[in-house]
């Protein structure tokens, strides 16, 4: 019953990391107990010639922590990466439990949102290139795919709109 009333008074709030200690604060806070969030996004990008897939964060430099009424702030002040919660006139700024539960399911969603794989041959549908076949070469951002399209006997890299396309 204790733990329930907790989860119950617990509320989200925002913390700022040190640069590019996002993930290293995350990993402390966890081990302290508390419950984060820190929301990434899957992205491809060539590198040495090959695809890859990495976890990207979608705000940088920040993170949710869902801390209980009862718990103490200093702990939160000494975490490794941290360096402030996030507040207006020296006090802590409460976010939204449904916010926080709207980007969760956010993001579960991107993560399996898998369009194409590389090598898979694309029809597109709209647009100049309306009718052609191509083959998938990568995701170029959240709405645009970039596809190679045979054109005059050679391979060319085009960019077109994600929606514009079907297997």
């Amino acid at each position: 019953m204790n733990n329930q009333m907790e989860l119950i008074d617990a509320a989200w709030y925002l913390l700022q990391c040190k640069p590019r200690q996002d993930a290293r604060a995350n990993e402390h806070l966890c081990r302290q107990g508390f419950e984060c969030f820190h929301p990434t996004v899957q992205v491809e990008s060539a590198r040495r010639g090959k695809l890859t897939a990495h976890s990207q964060p979608l705000f940088p430099g920040y993170l949710f922590i869902r801390v209980p009424s009862t718990a103490s702030w200093t702990s939160l002040h000494s975490t490794r990466g941290v360096t402030r919660v996030v507040g207006f006139a020296g006090h802590p700024c409460r976010v939204e439990d449904d916010l926080v539960e709207h980007l969760q399911r956010r993001c579960e969603q991107l993560d399996q949102r898998k369009a194409f794989n590389p090598g898979d041959t694309v029809h597109v549908q709209i647009g100049p290139y309306a009718e052609l076949e191509a083959v998938f070469v990568s995701m170029d951002g959240d709405e645009r795919v970039m596809l190679l399209l045979n054109v005059l006997n050679r391979q060319q890299p085009v960019r077109v709109p994600l929606i514009h396309c079907r297997a």
